[in-house]
């Protein structure tokens, strides 16, 4: 059975291969494999307008330029309701902030952030910038630039956002973002949004969510991604943070869908439980060094590797493909899982214990999971499917939009070749609407029954479609 799973997943990665070959012939631009000038399908439900563009110019205020020309070519109104911008880390975020209020004249919500050093997507297109990740990033020139903008009489928008050193603490901080971007909306405390986006800067993802949950609930959904790296930012309605969160709150009567999952097999047998930990530091497991319970659990692999003198891409690469999770189980008995990438937290391997950018306490049992770039492709391209089944929308509905986010460690594991297929795959499921992408060093979203939760190489999809 094995072995004819492996050959079904290799003829759809060839088949695909087949299908991007065609694309790339028409694309005219190397950075993106999907990049056409023809009007893709905007569909208007009740009076929405959604309009999608990106650039990889590396000056801020051209990129900004040619990206919204392109999403408001053919559009009825230059000034949208509601935007979404997410640009490369290392872009010139205040700058490109500065063009968007200059355009929409300050009369559009604007919510978004950084998104990791290498690309943003769109329906349009994966939009690639550097070609590493994490430190080596910052050696890099390149940049790119995305954006969605929205007008529309059925959904409602509102923005908040918040710097992290403006207040007590970082539940503080998105507690007064969240009640700013509802004010924003025209929105009583009595009416809960249909979904909360959420981006903030690393470190601070658990307080946010509960700061934003003191305030909607854990009924309501929140799905969202950490800010890109390695140089992070968040948007704020006039200012850019590189320590703070932006949020956006959406109310609708139209179908609203959603997913948050992960691709990996979660049939592996290793397990432990915590019994020594700090923060965001593991450092015993069942009582004995984190770190060599976890590589016992990779049969030796990773003291193999680092002893080899492997690059830190090189162990990352193995680690991203191993996560440790944790189980949930609401209420009605559905379990759910929660990823988490360890990594040493000393690559000289004298300290024996291993870091996780998630906080997890004494008594928690973490299990190895594992996964594959093969699958990771066929999962992303079946996020808008799924978001769809969840909403109750049929999947022969072309959606109004979709807002994604997506795990930069996923990404890394993907062969570089294989990314710009990506927007393809999500355009096959979405049904070519218009959809943007970052990719994300955290990612959060929402269990039924449990509330919001924040871990890694996670990815989340949200659809808005017709009644």
């Amino acid at each position: 059975m094995q072995t004819k799973r492996k050959h079904m997943v290799s003829i759809g990665v060839a088949l695909l291969a087949m299908i991007s070959f065609f694309f790339l012939l028409c694309s005219n631009t190397p950075e993106s494999a999907y990049a056409s000038d023809k009007k893709t399908v905007d569909p208007a439900a009740g009076g929405t307008e959604v309009g999608t563009g990106w650039s990889t110019k590396e000056n801020p205020k051209e990129a900004f330029e040619e990206a919204v020309k392109m999403a408001l070519n053919g559009k009825k109104r230059n000034t949208p309701d509601f935007a979404i911008i997410f640009a490369s880390s290392g872009s010139d975020m205040k700058t490109i902030l500065q063009e968007a209020n200059k355009t929409f004249k300050n009369k559009t919500r604007i919510y978004g952030g950084t998104s990791d050093a290498r690309a943003v997507m769109t329906n349009k297109g994966y939009a690639k910038a550097a070609s590493r990740a994490y430190e080596a990033a910052k050696m890099e020139g390149k940049r790119s630039l995305a954006i969605m903008t929205v007008t529309s009489r059925d959904i409602t928008f509102g923005v908040g956002s918040a710097n992290i050193n403006d207040y007590s603490s970082p539940q503080a901080a998105s507690k007064a973002a969240v009640l700013r971007a509802i004010k924003n909306a025209g929105k009583s405390l009595a009416e809960r949004p249909n979904i909360v986006l959420m981006t903030p800067t690393s470190l601070i993802e658990d307080e946010a969510i509960e700061g934003i949950e003191s305030v909607v609930t854990k009924k309501t959904p929140i799905m969202g991604g950490t800010a890109g790296g390695p140089n992070m930012a968040v948007i704020g309605e006039n200012e850019v943070y590189e320590k703070g969160i932006s949020l956006a709150v959406i109310y609708t009567r139209l179908k609203v869908g959603y997913v948050f999952e992960s691709g990996f097999d979660v049939t592996e047998s290793s397990s432990g439980t915590i019994t020594r930990v700090s923060g965001q530091e593991i450092i015993e497991i069942d009582h004995k060094p984190a770190l060599t319970v976890y590589d016992q659990w990779l049969d030796g692999e990773l003291v193999r590797l680092i002893k080899g003198g492997a690059t830190p891409d090189a162990v990352r690469g193995l680690l991203n493909l191993h996560p440790i999770y944790r189980k949930y189980r609401a209420p009605d008995g559905t379990v759910y899982s929660l990823f988490s990438n360890p990594w040493p937290a000393d690559y000289t391997m004298q300290k024996k214990s291993i870091m996780v950018s998630v906080k997890l306490k004494r008594g928690e049992k973490v299990y190895l999971s594992r996964g594959s770039w093969e699958i990771f492709v066929n999962r992303i391209g079946n996020l808008p499917r799924k978001a769809m089944s969840a909403g109750k929308i049929s999947a022969d509905k072309t959606p109004i939009l979709g807002i994604g986010y997506i795990c930069t460690g996923v990404l890394s594991t993907i062969p570089e070749s294989e990314r710009s297929k990506l927007p393809i795959m999500v355009n096959h499921t979405n049904n070519a609407a218009p959809f943007i992408a970052p990719f994300t060093w955290g990612e959060e979203g929402h269990f039924a029954g449990i509330g919001t939760k924040h871990g890694n190489l996670l990815t989340g999809f949200l659809v808005i479609s017709g009644r």
